[in-house]
């Protein structure tokens, strides 16, 4: 066996495998800066969703919670009414109630003393109380209007039932859970309403893009 004493290709061989190693080290870079920029796309998408979650609770609890209750102690049916009209009209907005009965309920009675109907579980989709979307408000003469973001909001548990005037008036309600007298309006000790609310936005083109939100609520 004759030994092999040149060296020719050795110079092909070293160049082929630098430029293995190089185009290994850009991959790596390319991977990392593709994974970074998906994540960063991925947390703009989440902030921007969660914060619909937050514009829909806020939407809830500071228009649609309170009219209901304020209807409760006038005509419940109306109240429903009036607020659809209010809300439901509007093509943007998209309103839409649950179970009324059921709501009723929530809104006025502890968790223990709903009707078996109502939905208890947290899952806001699972029967939900309130149904609406958001969109954007620029012109859209000028902007492109983009998808908007589903709200969905349910009452799970009302752990406390209050004593507060829900009529938008500055007295409790007469002889219930009033510590003091009953029959002095205003008196006795103040118990707000506490209510266990779950909210859920998603955007109404990808409902992948969502976020849930965990609200106790004290009326």
């Amino acid at each position: 066996m004759k030994p092999v004493t040149n060296q020719k290709g050795a110079a092909l061989i070293t160049a082929l495998m630098l430029t293995l190693i190089s185009l290994a080290i850009i991959m790596l870079l390319l991977y990392y800066v593709t994974t970074g920029i998906q994540m960063s796309a991925s947390q703009k998408r989440y902030k921007t969703v969660l914060e619909a979650a937050y514009g829909g609770t806020s939407f809830a609890v500071n228009e649609f919670v309170p009219k209901l209750n304020s209807a409760i102690f006038g005509n419940y049916s109306t109240g429903v009414s009036d607020l659809m009209t209010s809300y439901a009209s509007n093509t943007s907005l998209n309103l839409s109630l649950g179970n009324l009965a059921c709501l009723q309920q929530k809104l006025d009675s502890t968790t223990n003393k709903w009707s078996s109907g109502c939905s208890k579980t947290i899952d806001p989709r699972d029967n939900p109380d309130m149904t609406f979307v958001l969109k954007s408000t620029l012109d859209t003469n000028i902007f492109k209007q983009q998808p908007g973001y589903k709200v969905y909001a349910k009452i799970v548990g009302t752990p406390v039932k209050g004593n507060t005037d829900k009529a938008d008036m500055p007295n409790l309600r007469k002889g219930e859970n009033v510590v003091e007298s009953a029959d002095i309006e205003g008196g006795g000790l103040t118990i707000p309403t506490t209510y266990r609310i779950e909210v859920r936005a998603e955007r109404e083109t990808n409902p992948q893009e969502k976020a849930n939100i965990s609200v106790l609520y004290a009326y």
